[in-house]
């Protein structure tokens, strides 16, 4: 895919996902590999802000190109439709943590390594509430 919009970013930050939220992630899941042609990369189940999540990534379309994850609560409990989760990665996690409390965003939880796929993890909260989850590969 051959794409003339110009590219690029700062502080080594690169845009490769979004997390949408829904309430029923197997029919959800159904819809999107049915209806948009997604394919499951991986299901994972973790925590987020201290409540348990199920949520399933989809391969990028195109190589290097954006990931699509549906995420959902496990306790049922959505947000309203349309909440969203950005997904950037990083070369230094600690820097851009520190740039968000700066610019008067918050990083609710500590940073945390999760082993399982090479990576350590923020969460980084815009000024208006929006959820940023930035990551950056370990031995990268």
């Amino acid at each position: 895919m051959t794409d003339p919009r110009p590219t690029g970013s700062n502080h080594g930050m690169t845009y490769v996902f979004a997390k949408t939220f829904v309430r029923d992630l197997d029919a959800m899941a159904k819809f999107y590999e049915d209806v948009l042609g997604l394919i499951p990369n991986n299901r994972h189940q973790d925590q987020m802000f201290g409540r348990e999540i199920d949520e399933i990534t989809y391969q990028a379309s195109y190589p290097g190109g954006p990931a699509l994850t549906l995420i959902s609560y496990v306790d049922g409990n959505a947000p309203a439709a349309g909440e969203s989760v950005q997904g950037f990665i990083t070369t230094d996690l600690e820097a851009a943590c520190a740039r968000a409390l700066a610019a008067g965003g918050t990083v609710p939880e500590p940073i945390r390594e999760i082993a399982e796929f090479g990576l350590k993890v923020a969460f980084i909260i815009d000024p208006e509430g929006r959820i940023n989850e930035v990551i950056e590969m370990l031995n990268a």
